[in-house]
This record gives structure tokens, C-alpha cells and sequence, in this order.
């Protein structure tokens, strides 16, 4: 949003007190995963290109007017140059790092930035906001669903047992050692299926017919349509693009909850043991309301769910009347993975309760939806929120542009 629009031919021309926002047009994402040679926080990228060839064409950013410029970074913070990981104001999938909306006294010179969340993008025609806002709201609890629950997962591996995927591989225990009986959840049958890596099911990568990726695609987004429940367990970061996929298919997520503030910290030097997974268990317990509730970590910076997903309410990132209550449709699972399943047990029972988290969640899906080609620029979508967004934090108290 600006109250002048400036091309590079009115440089000398600009009037910098009409400037609200820069915003940079820099793809940095797409930069760092098309280069080759990848590396974690795209350190095969050279830092002099970032500097040479975007920060120093910058002509006002400089001093206050740093604070001034978007920077369109939306990826995931870990993995985003460092030298673009806390700078000015940026777009990001996640999670937000402390600066303005930490509790430190910050000194005059500290570089202060701020990260707005936005979602992942989802390309499939289906979900284009021109579909989500025609759905009726009364379809998102009325949609016949086949099973209780539909839960994709990919081959195991050893990072697993060193980060939070180790939950993942906790599940698939709980189900093999405790579920081999259960056939069914609250009477309907439940989709626990392995995926390939073009998306393809287990069955199809040991035949060799991998098919169409798109057609994979398709189908496991038709099973989330079709199921009540969706685990979205913790993957390599907070955020993660399958917690947006099952809410736009009118699947409720399920997560497990953690206290972040509880002192001891989940990071796994070596394997994931029983005792491990105890432990987690126990971190689950009592967690806390509002701001120390974690759906990816118990670690005492495990990243709230403020600072996880957009928009979140107790953000501060919207007017309080427009931030989304994720709570009031995610299923929490205190406890860890054991009480997965007693969990959708009781509620399956409840349908009362189901129907009101599917009508929740319907209000909020057009927001997780980037309308494209005849839909942009149309609807209420994630753009329109993100927009919405930078507009409130240029128009909060923590506008830091003076």
C-alpha cells in the first residue's frame, strides 16, 4: 500500500513523505531453491550476490527507511539467507523470530524487523477462492465423509530420529503396537497410507507405475475431502503446507499440543527411545492457554501457534475482531500420540461438537487460498489478508518508520 506509486525513472522526483512500504521484488525463494548445489539457510547462494545485486540497488535503504521495505521471503525463516532472515518487514511461511513483538527493551540502534506470516500456496484449480466462497457454509458440515480419519505419511529415515518428525515415527508406532484391532473410529473406517515421493501411494512406487504426480495429488486431496480428521504432526518446521491442504479440503487438523514453557528441551542428539517418547508425553500435559501453546515443539522456544500460522488470534498481527481462532476448530491432543486415538474415539461420538469445528473452519478457508488468474484480486483470499496485514502493522502502535 503506498499513497504514490514510483517507478525507477521518478527516483529523483519521489517525495519520501508519501512513502508508506518499499516492497522489494526480489524472489528470494524461488532464488534458493533453483540454485543448484543447495544448502540449509541458502548458504550456496554468495552472500556478496545478495548484497551486490539486491541490498545495494536499494536506493532508500538506508537508516529509517529500512524499516520501510517488504521483503517478499516466503519461505521458511531457517531456511532463508541469513542475511535476509531479520531484515525490514517480510513475508515468510514461518515461524516469525522475536524483534517488535518480543518483550526486550530494544536499544535505538538495534535493527528491529518484523515478519508477517502468510500461508503455503496451494496450485490445485479445486481450491482457487472462487470454489471456497461459492461452497455454502452449511456444505462444510453436511459433506458426506467416508472415513474418520486419512493420514498420508512418507518413508522413515534418520533425520527422524533427530527432529521433530520423530513424532511422526511415534504415531506409526502407536498404530502398529495398539491400533492392529481397530478397524474402525466412531464407526467409520480410517486412510493410514504411505506415499511416495512424486505422491504416488506405496503400492504404486513397488509396481514402477508412479502415474501422473497431478493425479496423485488430486486423489489424496479427494481423501482429505472425504475424511473427518486430519493428523498434521510436527515436521521441519512449525508451519507445514499439509495443515493448509486439509483445512481448504474441509478436513479438521489434528495436532499435538506442547507447553513452551516448560523448561526441558525435546531436541534429540541421537535416537528416538522409548523413554524419549515418554517424556514427551509428559511435556504435553497441563498446557497452558493463549500464548505458550505449541503445535510443533515443547522446547521453551518451541514457536507459539502466534507465531506459527497466520494470523493467528493474540498475534497482533490483524485487529483483534479479524485474527483467526485456530483453537476453535484444531483438534489439540494433549499427552502425546497414545491419546490420539481415544481422542477422535470421543468426539466421532459427538457429532454435535464435529459439525461446529467444520463450520469454524469453513468460515476461515478462504483465507488459505491465493486466487489466481480470473480469481485474483476478486475474493477475500490470503492475499487480501496479507495485504490487510501490512496495512495494520504500518498503522499499529509498532509502526517503527517514525
Amino acid at each position: 500500500p503506498s499513497r504514490t506509486r514510483a517507478t525507477a525513472a521518478d527516483n529523483a522526483a519521489i517525495n519520501l513523505e508519501n512513502i508508506d512500504l518499499f516492497v522489494v521484488p526480489y524472489p528470494h525463494a524461488s532464488h534458493c531453491l533453483l540454485s543448484p548445489n543447495w544448502k540449509n539457510e541458502c548458504m550456496h547462494v554468495d552472500d556478496s550476490l545478495i548484497q551486490s545485486q539486491v541490498l545495494d540497488k536499494l536506493n532508500y535503504y538506508k537508516g529509517d527507511l529500512k524499516r520501510r521495505h517488504l521483503f517478499i521471503n516466503t519461505m521458511e525463516v531457517f531456511l532463508a539467507h541469513p542475511l535476509l532472515r531479520t531484515i525490514g518487514r517480510s513475508l515468510t511461511l514461518g515461524p516469525r523470530l522475536s524483534s517488535i513483538h518480543s518483550n526486550v527493551n530494544h536499544h535505538d540502534n538495534d535493527e528491529l524487523f518484523e515478519h508477517l506470516i502468510v500461508p503455503y500456496f496451494n496450485d490445485e484449480p479445486g481450491y482457487q477462492p472462487s470454489i471456497i466462497h461459492s461452497r455454502p457454509l452449511s456444505l462444510w458440515y453436511t459433506h458426506p465423509r467416508k472415513y474418520s480419519f486419512a493420514y498420508f505419511y512418507g518413508s522413515t529415515n534418520r533425520r527422524m530420529t533427530r527432529n521433530y518428525r520423530i513424532h511422526r515415527q511415534y504415531f506409526l508406532e502407536e498404530v502398529a503396537i495398539n491400533w492392529k484391532k481397530v478397524g474402525l473410529i466412531g464407526g467409520k473406517p480410517f486412510i493410514l497410507e504411505k506415499i511416495g515421493h512424486d505422491g504416488g501411494s506405496e503400492s504404486d512406487i513397488e509396481s514402477g507405475q508412479h502415474g501422473e504426480q497431478t493425479q496423485k495429488r488430486y486423489n489424496q486431496m479427494k481423501t482429505y475431502s472425504q475424511s473427518v480428521f486430519c493428523p498434521t504432526l510436527p515436521g521441519d518446521s512449525p508451519p507445514q503446507k499439509r495443515f493448509f491442504d486439509v483445512i481448504l479440503a474441509g478436513c479438521i487438523p489434528v495436532v499435538l499440543a506442547f507447553n513452551t514453557t516448560t523448561k526441558a528441551t525435546n531436541r534429540l542428539n541421537g535416537g528416538g527411545s522409548r523413554n524419549d517418547r515418554e517424556r514427551f508425553e509428559d511435556l504435553g500435559k497441563g498446557v497452558s492457554k493463549h500464548n505458550h501453546i505449541s503445535w510443533f515443539s515443547a522446547d521453551s522456544n518451541g514457536y507459539t501457534v502466534q507465531d506459527s500460522y497466520p494470523w493467528a488470534k493474540h498475534s497482533s498481527t490483524l485487529p483483534p475482531d479479524r485474527e483467526i481462532d485456530y483453537e476453535s476448530f484444531v483438534v489439540q491432543i494433549y499427552g502425546g500420540v497414545k491419546n490420539i486415538k481415544p481422542t477422535l474415539e470421543a468426539l466421532m461420538e459427538n457429532q454435535t461438537e464435529i459439525q461446529r469445528r467444520q463450520l469454524e473452519l469453513g468460515k476461515v478457508a478462504k483465507y488459505f487460498t491465493y486466487g489466481a488468474g480470473e480469481d485474483a484480486h476478486v475474493y477475500e483470499d490470503a492475499f487480501s489478508m496479507m495485504l490487510e496485514s501490512v496495512i495494520y502493522s504500518l498503522n499499529s502502535g509498532k509502526d517503527y518508520s517514525g
